[in-house]
């Protein structure tokens, strides 16, 4: 398997003295999109009721009873510190904008059944990073990342029950460009360095039982193939997912206040790669995950406008530890949220602040040197929903 920050393996970095490399894992916590559900910690499987309902729970298009449009763009800023005890530290910081998703919906009546057709696009790994030397001579970045086009359908069964799917296309690519001001000829800027692809499926259910709903979601397996040039040949890593679970309640006891939990569960141990260069299958030595989300949203009524407030917890476990790739060695995280919003008519729009960190210790690299990662992110995500007489 070939060694380079930007494919889609779980550890990206190496750190030695004179390079300030990355040591960016990749985020394989998939969840949806919009400024509303990630405000109430993205506890949205079991709320599912706007037009971000594709990319959380596709079960929850068929409550939509206008067309609806939407749109979010987020701004990440993140800080990275490793330090390997008595051998190198290093410590940057990196921030970016990235438009993140948009979709559309768009209800049909059939039978005297809500049926609803939509399709979305959702940016779903984002693979950007930036370093640089001390001396700002030298410069590392990447750009792109894995997005998903997808179609998808909600059908109501009964009043109480809707059913739904999202059919998502995966596709995308990453650029790098890596400058050196002392010496422009080592200076390199290469685009498509990877083209991603794969298909899978999401299956949602959403049940409304008087102030309580409740939902869930299967997510079929997924391959991810990453096709990259090496050596003027072309060759297709293929990372095999397997399929993965989310549960989502909610309740509401009143008009304006929602409750919202969910649990997302991963087993990622499952996950096979096959190297493109042998055809060789092999473990990837991943963790299993189990992400927590939870989460509330209360709406203050005005004369004019409504005005939602939000607050949200979720978990972040990652797949591996970035200094020791192992199954027994787990890593998790703690992201805070909270946001709030406006509604003038058929127009929303929404803010949502994320901050959360991620740390681990480990005796076990270099021979027993003690070392310890750490990453503090934060997001902010503006969304606007516009629903269509």
């Amino acid at each position: 398997m070939r060694c380079k920050a930007v494919v889609l393996l779980v550890v990206m970095a190496v750190i030695v003295y004179s390079i300030p490399a990355l040591s960016q894992q990749v985020n394989f916590n998939f969840i949806g999109a919009g400024a509303r559900a990630r405000g109430m910690g993205g506890a949205f499987i079991g709320v599912a009721d706007d037009a971000t309902a594709i990319s959380w729970n596709p079960a929850g298009l068929a409550t939509l009873e206008r067309p609806e449009g939407s749109i979010v763009g987020y701004y990440s800023a993140s800080k990275y510190n490793i330090d390997i005890e008595n051998l190198v530290g290093t410590e940057y910081s990196e921030s970016h904008p990235v438009f993140n998703f948009g979709s559309i919906a768009y209800p049909l009546a059939t039978s005297g059944k809500n049926f609803v057709i939509a399709g979305a696009y959702q940016r779903l790994i984002d693979l950007y990073g930036k370093s640089e030397t001390d001396d700002g001579n030298e410069t590392w970045e990447t750009k792109g990342g894995v997005d998903a086009i997808s179609p998808g359908v909600g059908i109501q069964l009964t009043p109480e029950v809707a059913v739904g799917a999202a059919f998502n296309i995966w596709t995308g690519g990453t650029d790098y460009k890596y400058e050196n001001k002392s010496n422009p000829s080592l200076n390199i800027d290469q685009k498509n360095l990877d083209k991603f692809s794969g298909f899978n499926v999401n299956i949602g259910v959403l049940a409304q039982f008087q102030q309580v709903k409740v939902g869930a979601v299967v997510k079929t397996p997924l391959t991810l193939t990453d096709e990259y040039t090496q050596n003027d040949s072309t060759y297709k890593d293929k990372f095999k997912f397997p399929m993965t679970y989310g549960f989502g309640i909610s309740f509401a006891p009143n008009e304006n206040l929602t409750l919202a939990a969910d649990v997302d569960i991963r087993p990622y141990s499952k996950t096979d790669i096959v190297d493109g260069m042998d055809d060789t299958t092999y473990s990837g030595l991943l963790n299993n995950t189990t992400q927590i989300r939870a989460g509330m949203e209360y709406l203050f009524i005005g004369e004019s406008a409504v005005f939602p407030v939000r607050l949200g917890f979720h978990t972040e476990p990652l797949i591996q530890n970035p200094f020791y790739p192992s199954e027994d060695a787990t890593v998790s995280g703690n992201y805070f949220t909270a946001g709030f919003g406006v509604i003038f008519g058929n127009i929303w729009f929404d803010l949502a602040y994320e901050i959360g960190t991620v740390k681990t210790d480990s005796d076990v690299w270099f021979a027993g040197y003690n070392s310890t990662y750490k990453l503090t992110r934060q997001n902010v995500i503006l969304s606007a929903i516009v629903h269509f007489e």
